[in-house]
C-alpha cells in the first residue's frame, strides 16, 4: 500500500517540526543551567595553582592533557554549545583570535554536553578555537564549573590569575593580560546589599 504524496509531506514536516522542537528545548535548558545560583562559587580560587585537565577532542578518542605551568599561559573556557551565553563567548574568542590578539596564550574550549551536540551551534560548528571534552572529572572540581560560560586564565607558572562568567572582548582582554602580563589578579565585583527603605 502506497502512501499518499500528501500524508508523506505533511509526516517529513511534523518531524521537522520535531526537530526544531528539540534543539529549542536544549538551548532553553542550556540557558537556564547557565544561570548559577546568587551566592553560589563559580571558579577557581584565584592565586593558586590550577590543576592539570585531561580531554579528548570530539571524534577523536586520543587523551590529551592541558598541563598548567608549563610555560605557556592558557585560557580555559567552560562552555556548552545549548548555553547561548557560551556562544557569545565563542564568539568573543574568535574574533579576537581572528585578530590576532590571543597568539601569546593557549586557547582551550571544554564542553560537558555530547560532543553530537555541536552541530546545533554555528558559533561552535565555525570555531578555529581547540575544542574538548573532559575524559574524567579528576581535575575539574579544582575549577568548580557551577555555572557556564566560565572563563580561567592561567600564568606561564600554573597560577590562577583570574575567573569568571564574561562574554565581552574588554572583559577576555582583561583576563588575557592577567595571565600574559601576570597583572594583578581582577578582584570580584562585591554583591550589593538591596537598599533598605524605612517607613515614614
Amino acid at each position: 500500500m502506497r502512501i499518499p504524496l500528501y500524508l508523506a509531506i505533511a509526516q517529513w514536516m511534523l518531524l521537522g517540526a520535531l526537530g526544531l522542537f528539540v534543539i529549542m528545548l536544549f538551548r532553553q535548558l542550556g540557558k537556564l543551567m547557565s544561570a548559577a545560583a546568587p551566592g553560589d562559587e563559580i571558579g577557581p580560587p584565584l592565586g593558586g595553582r590550577a590543576s592539570q585537565v585531561t580531554y579528548s577532542r570530539p571524534g577523536d578518542d586520543t587523551v590529551r592533557r592541558l598541563v598548567p605551568g608549563d610555560g605557556r599561559p592558557a585560557l580555559v573556557a567552560f562552555v556548552d554549545p545549548t548555553c547561548p551565553s557560551c556562544e557569545r563567548l565563542v564568539l568573543t574568542l574568535d574574533q579576537l583570535r581572528t585578530a590576532g590578539e590571543l597568539k601569546a596564550a593557549r586557547v582551550l574550549l571544554l564542553i560537558s554536553d555530547p560532543a553530537s551536540y555541536l552541530q546545533i551551534s554555528e558559533a561552535f560548528c565555525l570555531t578555529g578555537l581547540e575544542i574538548g571534552r573532559p575524559a574524567d572529572r579528576a581535575g575539574l572540581d579544582f575549577y568548580r564549573v557551577t555555572g557556564t560560560p566560565l572563563l580561567v586564565a592561567i600564568d606561564s607558572f600554573g597560577t590562577v590569575r583570574a575567573a569568571g562568567s564574561v562574554t565581552s572582548a574588554a572583559d577576555v582582554r582583561r583576563y588575557l593580560a592577567a595571565c600574559v602580563g601576570q597583572a594583578p589578579v581582577p578582584a570580584p565585583v562585591p554583591r550589593q546589599a538591596p537598599a533598605s527603605s524605612e517607613g515614614r
